[in-house]
């Protein structure tokens, strides 16, 4: 009976020993699991960190190759504006925009005319604007004068239509109210009238003219 209970003992030892074991493993690994928790959230924030800090890095050198590249084309914008401005128009001619303008004093033909102008290394002027035909209207402000615009007959297109000089066709007009043409007779276009508006008259008549000439 003492003998039973001698191993009895001896197994509740062993038995104790073995959960006193068990259980410090536990905590080891729990102690270890909360460990790598807590290394695990801080890699977590280091990599969230980095990438913020990659994402405004990315940011910021696109920002300064945009600046830069504003700079860039602010420089040129500015040389060219400089490069134009130091051109000036010859004698006897007045610059608009980026152009100069020569009124004549005398009168002659359209054709005349236009011949005249083409001798000076420019053309009958060409109305692009209501800014530009204001200018012109103003050179204008003594007399009807030429401008490159004329009434010619188109083979493509079989009719009469109004033209430019360069060949560009008319877009926008400033005619006076009530004129007429007629198909067959050679028109060509003056400005202004006492309205400041186009009037059209036979390339044969005489009348002053303008040339315009490009600067760039």
């Amino acid at each position: 009976m003492m003998t039973g209970n001698i191993l009895l003992s001896v197994y509740f030892t062993l038995l104790q020993t073995r959960y006193d074991q068990l259980s410090n493993n536990n905590s080891q690994l729990q102690s270890s699991y909360e460990t790598l928790s807590v290394n695990h959230s801080q890699l977590q924030d280091e990599v969230k960190n980095l990438k913020d800090r990659t994402e405004v890095t990315l940011l910021q050198t696109r920002y300064d190759q945009l600046s830069n590249n504003n700079s860039q084309l602010q420089d040129e914008v500015k040389q060219l504006k400089n490069r134009t401005e130091e051109k000036c128009c010859l004698d006897g001619w007045t610059r608009f925009g980026c152009s100069c303008y020569f009124k004549s004093e005398e009168k002659k033909t359209w054709s005349g005319s236009r011949a005249d102008c083409k001798k000076r290394g420019a053309d009958l002027v060409i109305i692009n604007n209501k800014k530009e035909k204001e200018f012109v209207t103003e050179l204008s402000k003594d007399g009807e004068s030429w401008i490159g615009l004329r009434y010619e007959w188109r083979q493509s297109g079989s009719k009469w239509e109004w033209e430019w000089v360069d060949g560009s066709p008319l877009t926008e007009t400033f005619w006076a109210a009530g004129l007429t043409h007629y198909d067959g007779y050679w028109y060509a276009a003056t400005c202004c009238d006492q309205q400041g508006k186009w009037t059209q008259r036979y390339y044969s008549d005489n009348k002053n003219w303008i040339c315009e000439k490009k600067m760039i």
